[in-house]
């Protein structure tokens, strides 16, 4: 099974490459520039940053133990997107976006972790990532007041895209996504006695502290490369996750594979409709698509509680 959907990702990224802003025939050789330079590292891109989008949340939700645990309830996101509208605003070469943003976004985590004790308590980490969370968007919104120049392409930014990506690009996150998720599954059976209550946990020999520490700081390096190259893009490590525990066993290993799969497919479909649904050459920002597909999917778990609890 696990195989078969990782075909279904091959043949994802392949249908992508037909479909953007002008249809193009892959069959043409004048077109081989376009499909290897330009569609083909996005389409490939636009996956592994779903992907990492959706690993990371399924480590949030399962080792906080909170159901709306994401890298924007813990910081990860805004504190990375911090550094990245800096660098915009300031005027710094675009090179230069990615570094700042993976800096802050390691600082916010450092913040969070000092701020919460330690990894003492998933409770108390949420709560610490709330407040770093509010703190960088008021800081942001600042830099975007102060930089008034800047402005239009701090908003395009922070809306999420994929344009411009190469393979050195490609290379980064995929070392950064293998080395994450080879890490996150051989820990899984510890990890999933931290589903349970700490004092369960504890009783099993699990170092509950590193354990969860090891996990967020894991889940927070994948929320920080990915924002600093594709900005702010929601919902997609919060729904996620959702839907895996849905269809498939709720253990760690299960869920971390299929979240990262459905996170590639749910972004790389949203990327392929960005960049398809505007004729006229130009694109949606990939992060208003999430946004309304999220907006949707919490409209029908809220109608399908609510006839539950109606018909109970």
């Amino acid at each position: 099974m696990r195989y078969l959907w990782l075909l279904f990702a091959l043949i994802a990224v392949a249908a992508s490459l037909f479909f953007g802003s002008a249809n193009i025939d892959l069959f043409d050789k004048a077109n081989s520039d376009i499909i290897l330079n330009l569609r083909l590292p996005r389409a490939v891109f636009s996956f592994m940053v779903g992907a990492m989008l959706g690993l990371s949340g399924s480590v949030y939700q399962l080792v906080l133990r909170n159901p709306l645990a994401d890298s924007f309830t813990t910081g990860a996101a805004s504190s990375s997107a911090l550094g990245a509208v800096f660098a915009i605003a300031a005027g710094f070469s675009p090179v230069y976006v990615p570094p700042f943003a993976f800096i802050t976004g390691i600082l916010g985590l450092f913040i969070v972790y000092k701020l919460s004790g330690g990894a003492k308590g998933a409770v108390t980490m949420i709560l610490c990532g709330v407040i770093v969370n509010i703190v960088a968007s008021a800081i942001m919104g600042f830099i975007k007041f102060y930089f008034d120049e800047s402005l239009s392409s701090v908003v395009f930014w922070l809306m999420g895209g994929f344009n411009f990506i190469n393979y050195t690009e490609l290379a980064i996150v995929f070392c950064v996504l293998t080395g994450a998720f080879i890490y996150l599954n051989k820990r899984a059976p510890v990890l999933d006695m931290l589903i349970f209550d700490d004092s369960t946990a504890r009783t099993a020999g699990v170092s509950i502290k590193q354990e969860r520490a090891g996990a967020f700081i894991t889940a927070t390096i994948l929320v920080s490369v990915a924002v600093s190259y594709s900005g702010l893009i929601g919902f997609v490590g919060l729904i996620v996750p959702h839907i895996a525990r849905s269809i498939f066993r709720p253990d760690m290993r299960t869920n971390l594979y299929y979240s990262m799969i459905f996170g590639g497919f749910l972004l790389l479909a949203a990327d392929t409709f960005a960049r398809s649904a505007i004729s006229s050459g130009a694109e949606l920002p990939v992060g208003i698509v999430t946004a309304v597909i999220g907006g949707v999917f919490f409209f029908y778990i809220l109608v399908k509680r609510r006839s539950e609890m109606w018909h109970d």
